[in-house]
């Protein structure tokens, strides 16, 4: 009988043993997995986030695209001193819109190019035309 009992204890415990070999090397493949899955979702959403905000300030209407490396030419020194009334006396420009121009404009500490107004909720690109043309004229950009 106690030789029985040896081979009992000797048998289960191989099995124990087995099992917790077993047990470690999947607990190691789900941690593998786990990290895996983890790094995954990180990137998920980064590109997410990344492509939120380039939809956000990314302005791909004809005419941005149009002007946008003749903005730079223009005088923004013009836009950059023009009063609320100065944007009230455009077409379609009220003084809900000027005050968000001039605004906007001084939280940034000035428009760096001429494109940034339509940054603006409410600008679009055929009011940021308007604005050229009343400012600047047709045609007539200024080269710095």
């Amino acid at each position: 009988m106690g030789k029985n009992r040896q081979d009992r204890s000797t048998s289960g415990g191989s099995k124990a043993v087995d099992y917790s070999v077993n047990s470690a090397a999947e607990n190691k493949s789900l941690k593998l997995r786990e990290k895996i899955y983890i790094a995954v979702a990180i990137v998920v959403v980064l590109v997410s986030v990344a492509g939120i905000i380039a939809l956000r300030y990314n302005r791909n209407d004809t005419f941005s695209l149009l002007l946008a490396e003749e903005t730079e030419l223009y005088d923004l020194s013009i836009i950059n001193s023009a009063t609320v009334e100065d944007f009230m006396e455009i077409k379609g420009i009220g003084e809900v819109k000027a005050n968000a121009i001039v605004n906007f404009r001084e939280s940034i500490g000035g428009f760096t190019d001429i494109n940034q107004i339509t940054y603006i909720d409410g600008i679009s690109d055929a009011t940021l035309e308007k604005i050229i043309e009343h400012f600047y004229g047709e045609g007539t950009e200024t080269e710095e």
